[in-house]
This record gives C-alpha cells, structure tokens and sequence, in this order.
C-alpha cells in the first residue's frame, strides 16, 4: 500500500537539465557523464492494468531493446539506441525511469543498480516515486 508520495533524489553531483516543456516532463538530470530521465509510459498505453505480458511487449517494442519482469513486478530493459546505452526501470504504476550515457561501463552499472536499488526501497517504504519536475 502506497501511504506517501516522494521526489527521486539523485546521487551527488547530478544537476537538473531544464526541457523545453515549462511543466519539467522533459527535464534531465545528469553529471555530465550520465543522465537520468522519465517517460510515462502508460499514458499512451490505453490497456494498462500492471507489468504484465502484454505491457512488456509493449514497451520492449517503444524503447526497442527486451525488457524483462521482476520477481516482485517491476520491469527492466537495458539495450543501446542513437549512440545511448539506456538501462530502464518500469514501476508497478508503469512509469519508466531511464538512465543514459555514451559509456557503458563501471558508472554505468553502478547507477544502474543505483536506480533500481531506490525504486525498490521507497516502494517498500510505502512511498509513490515522483521524478522531481519544476515549473
């Protein structure tokens, strides 16, 4: 049961990169090396019950890459894409937290972990993740 609603907070060092879109949906936080984004994805998916079969094809095919379910529903893909290794976490609400960068190496997994580590641990809190965005 979810009781709270909290903002990501991301590791030292990561800086808010403003979009184009004043509500923040397209902000960007990175370190210059790595970067985090949100896609809402099950805005665009009319059937969108939870992480299931039928939603993981869906997203494997809108980021291109395999995505995979976990053991307690969240969804997972990692793959390459314009230049970009993307590693993705899908959350039990169907919002996609993505990490990106140019390198694929030892950072890369560290945040990578990172990110699904959190997602984790403020779900278990009983904490809504909400990608910081600001006007």
């Amino acid at each position: 049961m979810i009781v709270a609603s909290a903002q990501l907070s991301f590791p030292k060092g990561f800086k808010r990169v403003k979009g184009e879109n004043l509500t923040g949906v397209d902000d960007v936080y990175s370190n210059g090396r790595y970067s985090f984004q949100t896609h809402r994805v099950s805005v665009a998916y009319d059937q969108y019950t939870g992480n299931d079969e039928a939603f993981s094809r869906y997203v494997s095919t809108d980021f291109g890459f395999p995505f995979h379910r976990t053991k307690d529903g969240l969804l997972w893909g990692t793959g390459k894409s314009g230049g970009f290794y993307s590693y993705i976490v899908v959350d039990w609400s169907g919002d996609a937290f993505e990490l990106f960068s140019k390198y694929d190496d030892e950072g890369f997994s560290f945040y990578s972990r990172w990110l699904l580590s959190t997602i984790r641990g403020m779900h278990r809190e009983g904490k809504m993740i909400i990608f910081p965005m600001e006007g």
